[in-house]
C-alpha cells in the first residue's frame, strides 16, 4: 500500500469523499487552483527567508563559527583516537614481549632445576616442602629459620672513618 502525506488508500479516498460532500464540482476547480497558489506562495516565502537568512554575514558567521568548531572537534576526535589505537597496540606488544620474556625463563627454569632431586633432601623456604628452582632453595638456605630466630637489634649508624683509619691504609 502506497502512503501520501503518511495516510494510507483508504484514507485519501476518505478525505477525497468528504471533500465532494461539502464543495460542489463545479466549485472544486477553482478551489484546487486557490490551493495549489497558496502552497507556492508559501514555498516561496520560506525559500526566500532561507536565502536571506544564508546570504547575511552576521547571520552566516555563527554558522560557519559552528561548522568549524565541529569540524575541529571531529578531528580531534579522530587524533584521540589513533593515539589511543597506537597506545593500545603497544601495550600489547610489551605484554605479548613480558609473556615470551616469562616463557622463555620458565624454560630455561624447568633446564636448569634438577629432574628428581636425591632421596631425603629436601629444599624450599619452609621445611617439609621441595622445590624445583635452585635459587629459591639457596636463598631458603640462606635466610634465617622464621619460627625461631630473633628480629636483629637496632644499631647506631657507622661513622665515617677517617683518611686515617687502618681499613684504609691496610687497604693502600
Amino acid at each position: 500500500m502506497a502512503s501520501v502525506f503518511g495516510m494510507g488508500i483508504t484514507e485519501i479516498l476518505l478525505v477525497g469523499i468528504v471533500i465532494l460532500l461539502l464543495f460542489s464540482p463545479k466549485e472544486l476547480p477553482a478551489m484546487i487552483r486557490n490551493v495549489a497558489r497558496l502552497y507556492g506562495s508559501l514555498r516561496r516565502t520560506a525559500e526566500d527567508f532561507r536565502s536571506q537568512v544564508m546570504e547575511a554575514e552576521e547571520l552566516r558567521e555563527p554558522f560557519e563559527e559552528i561548522r568549524d568548531a565541529y569540524q575541529g572537534t571531529k578531528a580531534q576526535i579522530a587524533q584521540a583516537q589513533g593515539a589511543a589505537r597506537r597506545e593500545l597496540a603497544k601495550a600489547r606488544l610489551e605484554a605479548r614481549m613480558a609473556e615470551q620474556r616469562l616463557k622463555r625463563l620458565a624454560r630455561e627454569e624447568s633446564t636448569l632445576a634438577p629432574k628428581d632431586p636425591p632421596e631425603g633432601t629436601k629444599t624450599g623456604a619452609l621445611k617439609g616442602t621441595e622445590t624445583a628452582n635452585p635459587v629459591a632453595a639457596a636463598v631458603a638456605a640462606t635466610s634465617p629459620d622464621p619460627v625461631t630466630s630473633v628480629p636483629p637489634t637496632k644499631q647506631a649508624p657507622a661513622e665515617p672513618s677517617s683518611p686515617d683509619s687502618p681499613d684504609e691504609r691496610g687497604a693502600a
